[in-house]
């Protein structure tokens, strides 16, 4: 199974459209618009468990709460699709341009690999 993204709330959903333009065979979606945003404002651990049943990785700036719902998830025994990071002092949240560039690395990189259960922090692109 391929990589594919969710990009979190706090991600613009531009970032999804910019992705595809350039990569469109790259499945990613944004909260924003995916299953008709029914999945903005929910908690961070249902979204962790709705995108692993959708195969999908989750992309965020969370690194406050999702670690700690990572944590539950574990003790549970329960499953996540993928958790990508990304750290502002890296990568901006409003340099959409680093932040595509990026995800596209990412997933020429590692886009065959198993995401399920996985944890990597985003890496700045080059210029």
């Amino acid at each position: 199974m391929s990589l594919c993204l969710l990009l979190d709330e706090n991600i613009s959903h531009v970032i999804a459209a910019q992705i595809r333009q350039h990569r469109s065979s790259l499945r990613i979606e944004s909260v924003h618009t995916w299953r008709d945003g029914n999945f903005k404002g929910q908690s961070d651990k249902a979204l962790l468990q709705a995108a692993h049943a959708a195969g999908l990785t989750l992309v965020t700036y969370d690194q406050k709460t999702i670690p700690l719902h990572l944590a539950e998830l574990y003790a549970e025994g329960g499953h996540h699709g993928g958790v990508i990071f990304v750290d502002s002092q890296t990568i901006p949240s409003n340099d959409f341009g680093s932040l595509t560039r990026a995800l596209i690395v990412l997933w020429q990189r590692f886009g065959d690999d198993d995401w399920n259960d996985r944890i990597r922090f985003l890496e700045k692109p080059p210029a």
